[in-house]
């Protein structure tokens, strides 16, 4: 007999189905499954069924699929029924850019330490703290201490450490400059 069953669950070499008459599970074997050009969860097919007469397994499924006529599936979707609103309806065009492509094509992305070495020259040349440069760069403490380390090690920033004991590792403090002679007024 040719019933309408809905594919429920599908694995590399068989799957189940509902049959819609009866809402009964059927067995799709793996040479069913072959025939198709794929089968899919959700997916409604037109099948040919037999019922299962294996009596001894007492989990096996009322139905067995013989055989899919090679038909499209009918979607089904949580949607269709109102599938008819949207058939009127148009979509609007895509616009060809994005709002946010059009902002990083207008404000060139920054590294951190682009936008920290900017920021150094909003210091006018006198002393700071890491602090007060992550304030004006908009960064954090350890961003701004990191980078201007780096500056340092490099040869473009210069730096006071101050020491509150003399057996100190750690600096307790480290002023930076852009021009060594600002340090030693």
């Amino acid at each position: 007999m040719i019933k309408e069953i809905e594919v429920t669950f599908v694995a590399d070499h068989y799957a189940f189905a509902i049959v819609q008459d009866d809402y009964s599970q059927a067995y799709v074997p793996a040479s069913v499954m072959n025939t198709l050009k794929k089968i899919r969860v959700g997916s409604r097919y037109k099948a040919g069924l037999v019922e299962n007469k294996n009596n001894d397994r007492s989990h096996a499924t009322p139905w067995f699929v013989t055989y899919i006529p090679e038909e499209e599936a009918d979607e089904v979707n949580v949607f269709s029924p109102l599938k008819y609103m949207f058939n009127e309806l148009t979509e609007a065009p895509e616009p060809e850019e994005t709002v946010s492509e059009i902002i990083r094509q207008a404000i060139p992305e920054l590294t951190l330490s682009e936008i920290i070495r900017q920021a150094i020259p909003e210091m006018n040349g006198k002393p700071f703290i890491a602090s007060e440069l992550a304030a004006v760069a908009g960064v954090s403490n350890r961003d701004a201490s990191g980078t201007l380390n780096n500056m340092f090690i490099s040869g473009e920033v210069s730096c006071a450490k101050i020491y509150r004991n003399g057996g100190q590792v750690k600096s307790t403090q480290t002023v930076w400059c852009s021009d060594v002679n600002e340090l030693l007024k």
